[in-house]
């Protein structure tokens, strides 16, 4: 079988750098080479050191997930792959961490992936309480299971009985 890379060798030595979209992610974060920035930290190398999931604040400065309380929201949260399937277009992927419920999960970035073969696929995170959310990203060629995966977060509003109570009363005017 003849490759790209057989007809084209000069495309051997070529990489695909990621743009990050600010109001997605709202964090200073760039890749560099395969691995993800935000300002000077390696997020690749803190996951490896941490070996626990962590939140990034707005500065980009880790913070341990254990030690946030719930009513704090953090723009990023950096885990570890501890199962995945992949098929076709679609693939669901398990970490290590509990993703706050009060969030939705609008963008990943794989550190230690390069993006060469990535493609555009419905991606699952399940979180340790079993929470599922779906997010269309890209997705390298490879993910392998103990891998970085790094999850933008955005907060969610949850309705409070005092913002639903007009909508009942309009609702019961409707009859």
């Amino acid at each position: 079988m003849v490759t790209l890379f057989d007809i084209l060798p000069s495309l051997k030595g070529v990489t695909v750098a990621r743009s990050f979209d600010s109001t997605k992610w709202r964090l200073p974060i760039r890749f560099a080479g395969s691995d993800l920035r935000v300002n000077d930290v390696s997020i690749r190398e803190e996951s490896l050191r941490r070996k626990v999931a962590f939140f990034l604040d707005e500065s980009g400065e880790p913070v341990s997930a254990a030690l946030c309380p719930d009513a704090v929201w953090f723009p990023a949260l950096v885990t570890r792959i501890s199962s995945a399937q992949l098929t076709g277009d679609r693939a669901v992927l398990h970490v290590d961490a509990a993703v706050p419920l009060t969030t939705a999960i609008v963008d990943v970035a794989f550190p230690g992936y390069g993006l060469a073969g990535a493609r555009l696929a419905d991606i699952t995170i399940v979180d340790t309480s079993g929470h599922r959310r779906t997010v269309h990203a890209e997705l390298p060629p490879h993910v392998a299971v103990t891998g970085t995966i790094a999850l933008a977060l955005r907060s969610v509003a949850t309705p409070t009985r005092k913002a639903m109570a007009p909508a009942a009363a309009r609702a019961a005017d409707r009859g």
